[in-house]
């Protein structure tokens, strides 16, 4: 599952000690910003770094720690690996399977790891959904035991994760505010305000569905618009259609993005009550019974982010 992130950060804050550096990482233009850092040029190379370590660990593009896992079936992993894959696994729980690391199986038959995605036929998706199944992994310390034939995928998980680690590394350079946009896919960030708009995936080039305020927080959206039937539903191994676009913001970008990925293969109702209960918020984009867009959010959302939804856009909580 690939969560694509369609927001871009505005910084809010003063320039004048702001440093911002852009490096192609993890397949994606990764944005970094360090505002107040002693050693600014220093900050920036070691949360590149980590961003470097993270997709040695995690990428299903190239050899990797977790290309050889999915290939032995089982093994001793990294921290980077082990942290990714319980956090993938509690959302996996949490969401009743919409999400699912486990997917690796039917995301390969379907092309996606050879560039070429296409759609499977009915006994493909079968024989590729007897391999798939989160509750069927074993995760025992640092061993690692996946099903015959089974293989994981951290498309909706691993930028968020990359976040994290890149904006921790930028703390302790001694950053007094700092930023991580990862390709518009994952950002976080602590410090001054940021002001975040939200592209609107139905139509390219059309004016932000809404803008908000991001604090202290990290976001995830989700949508169809880059590639349409890339977010599978791991439950029955077809495109998630019940939703489309979803925005979750979260204390950590690694669970805001793998909620996003969930909200989407949820729909509003059940997805919006699956943020609450993990203390997360956002909103879902859906389109009307007479064809209208609208934002459903999670309750106090537009007060607390002060929402600004594009005209005609109707925003209900």
């Amino acid at each position: 599952m690939l969560a694509v992130v369609l927001a871009l950060a505005l910084p809010l804050g003063g320039a004048d000690d702001v440093r911002r550096e852009m490096r192609m990482v993890m397949g994606t233009a990764a944005a970094l910003e360090v505002r107040g850092a002693p050693h600014p040029e220093a900050a920036l190379d070691a949360a590149f770094a980590v961003l470097g370590r993270v997709d040695d660990a995690l990428t299903q593009y190239r050899d990797s720690e977790l290309v050889r896992l999915n290939a032995a079936g089982i093994a001793e992993v990294s921290t980077d690996l082990q942290v990714v894959l319980r956090a993938a696994l509690d959302v996996a729980t949490a969401s009743q399977g919409a999400f699912d690391p486990s997917v690796e199986p039917l995301l390969r038959a379907a092309g996606y790891y050879a560039g070429a995605p296409r759609a499977l036929g009915d006994s493909e998706r079968r024989d590729a959904m007897n391999r798939v199944g989160f509750t069927r992994v074993r995760l025992e310390g640092r061993r690692v035991r996946l099903p015959e034939g089974g293989g994981l995928d951290f498309g909706g998980i691993a930028k968020g994760y990359a976040a994290d680690e890149a904006l921790r590394a930028l703390r302790s350079a001694g950053a007094r505010g700092a930023s991580v946009d990862l390709g518009n896919s994952s950002i976080a960030l602590f410090g001054p305000a940021d002001l975040v708009g939200v592209r609107d995936p139905t139509q390219a080039g059309a004016e932000p569905l809404a803008h908000f305020r991001l604090e202290n927080e990290a976001l995830a959206t989700s949508s169809q618009s880059e590639q349409p039937g890339h977010i599978v539903d791991p439950r029955n191994g077809r495109p998630a259609e019940a939703a489309l676009g979803v925005t979750v913001v979260a204390a950590r970008a690694m669970e805001a993005d793998a909620l996003s990925t969930a909200v989407f293969v949820l729909g509003a109702e059940a997805g919006l009550r699956l943020l609450r209960s993990r203390g997360a918020e956002g909103f879902v984009l859906e389109r009307g019974p007479g064809g209208g867009l609208h934002l459903r959010a999670t309750p106090g959302f537009a007060a607390r982010h002060e929402l600004r939804a594009r005209p005609g856009l109707r925003v209900i909580e």
